[in-house]
């Protein structure tokens, strides 16, 4: 088969070799330009950074934030209005699923949580265990 024939080819582009050094013609990665364009408006809940007043960009999420974010899905889906969209029998099998991850994350950290950690999940669970069952009770 000839060079011109072959549908691809094959570069190896990591950074260091099989015994650890680093490789001579590795390649720096782009570094990606800020997207040009008009600037988003100030979101008074964002905290504002030293370079003229824009929003700073979000840091890396911690595990109080994931729960909570869980919680709020789990919330949406469980609320009277019904914001998600979903059926009452769909919302409810989804805050189950939800309520469930959250049981297992619980399991799965014990011993590995901070006090401030444990207490929003234990709380969230609370809540949305009764949320639920009232939720479920309803026809």
């Amino acid at each position: 088969m000839s060079e011109r024939d072959k549908p691809f080819t094959i570069n190896d582009r990591r950074h260091f070799t099989p015994e650890g050094h680093a490789r001579e013609d590795a390649e720096a990665p782009p570094v990606a330009a800020p997207p040009a364009g008009p600037s988003q408006p100030q979101d008074p809940a964002m905290p504002a950074n030293d370079t003229g007043g824009a929003a700073a960009a979000p840091g890396p999420i911690d595990f109080a934030q994931f729960l909570l974010s869980l919680g709020a899905q789990a919330g949406m889906l469980l609320s009277p209005g019904e914001a998600s969209g979903a059926s009452g029998a769909e919302a409810l099998e989804g805050a189950r699923q939800i309520i469930s991850i959250l049981e297992m994350l619980k399991d799965k950290t014990e011993g590995r949580r901070t006090g401030e950690e444990s207490g929003i999940l234990d709380n969230l669970l609370f809540q949305l265990r009764l949320a639920y069952v009232e939720r479920a009770r309803r026809p």
